[in-house]
């Protein structure tokens, strides 16, 4: 891809969340989930394919008359389905041990939505190291960013938004001050990040996370059956 004559590439990623993040949830893991693509054609081929298994779920089940198919109500059967549709593209997860996380942390409104901001980092930071190592994408030339993420109250206040946060430690690194140590960039070239918070209902891709991320929480806190099987997967545990 091209950008003002220069060749650089654009990197799409989908997320949305399954279960709560806070001390009083019933479950103990918490997950982040979606997909993650390396063009904007690659991306149109997935909200097509996805779009079109969504109108079929409707088309041939008489049950599923909703605007938007939602993971935590849909019939096994349309789970299964829909959770395959794209396994065969770039996806991550990033899973969260309640249970070893500060009770500070899970108690205060502002704390939430500053760590599901430091989720979101963690599990893009994973997934596009892993893209590196596997020489799919190219740290060196110009690259844009783009993450779409289901509607959610955001955290504003610190130093950095969440756009401000990723860019600054994708490009330039950051320090952990407690153990003394400098984590480097990921990324030499130009650096562009741009975040979008969607309304589920109006964005195929996200509704498509949802049954990712949903799939994955009922794995990891009832032990039941995998219906999803990535061809490409990156997944993280926190803390």
């Amino acid at each position: 891809m091209m950008y003002n004559g220069v060749m650089a590439q654009e990197i799409f990623f989908y997320l949305d969340d399954s279960g709560v993040l806070h001390k009083n949830a019933e479950e103990r893991y918490f997950v982040y989930a979606g997909y993650v693509f390396l063009s904007k054609k690659e991306k149109d081929s997935a909200l097509a394919k996805y779009r079109w298994a969504v109108r079929k779920v409707k088309r041939d089940d008489d049950g599923e008359k909703d605007d938007e198919i939602k993971a935590f109500r849909a019939k096994i059967k349309t789970k299964r389905f829909l959770v395959t549709q794209l396994k065969n593209f770039e996806s991550v997860s990033c899973i969260v041990d309640k249970s070893r996380v500060y009770e500070s942390i899970l108690s205060a409104k502002k704390s939430i939505h500053r760590y599901k901001d430091y989720c979101i980092k963690r599990a893009a930071k994973a997934k596009l190291e892993d893209l590196i190592c596997r020489g799919v994408i190219d740290p060196s030339v110009e690259t844009k960013v783009r993450f779409f993420i289901d509607n959610q109250p955001t955290s504003t206040d610190g130093v950095y938004n969440l756009r401000e946060s990723i860019r600054e430690e994708f490009r330039n690194g950051i320090a952990n001050f407690d153990y003394g140590s400098m984590y480097p960039p990921i990324f030499r070239g130009k650096l562009e990040i741009c975040t979008t918070f969607c309304d589920s209902k109006k964005h195929y891709l996200i509704q498509a996370s949802d049954m990712l991320a949903n799939n994955i929480f009922i794995r990891k806190n009832y032990n039941a059956e995998v219906f999803h099987k990535q061809k490409h997967h990156t997944e993280i545990l926190l803390p």
